[in-house]
């Protein structure tokens, strides 16, 4: 007996497209809100407004701080380069580089989160 099978696969941008995986695609929206949401955390608070109304997606694969101070909290140095104290009363984990605090803490629940949610997607 002899069977032949023909298998075409669509191209692995056009699949990647289909599954909402670009850089633009469903799921990057979704990744980029768990960030957005579980960042803020990991943010200095003092009054509350960097971490909240100064910060948004600004694209499905971009977070801004739209702050002119953003840059040196994120860093953790006062414009003399002397290190920041941040108040971690609101966020016990608030300091510098909070996306890759969150990253450490975080990644993994993010990652399952992000899986969760593509597999429930027809």
């Amino acid at each position: 007996m002899i069977v032949r099978v023909d298998a075409s696969i669509n191209p692995p941008r056009e699949i990647m497209e289909q599954l909402g995986v670009t850089e633009r695609g469903h799921v990057q929206e979704f990744l980029t809100d768990r960030v957005l949401f579980r960042m803020r955390r990991y943010m200095p608070w003092l009054s509350g407004m960097t971490a909240t109304s100064l910060t948004q997606a600004t694209s499905p694969s971009t977070i801004t701080v739209n702050a002119p101070y953003a840059k040196r909290l994120y860093e953790g140095f006062s414009e003399a380069g002397n290190p920041l104290n941040y108040t971690t009363i609101t966020n016990p984990y608030a300091g510098p580089r909070w996306d890759e605090t969150l990253v450490s803490r975080e990644g993994a629940a993010i990652a399952q989160e992000v899986q969760q949610f593509v597999e429930g997607r027809p």
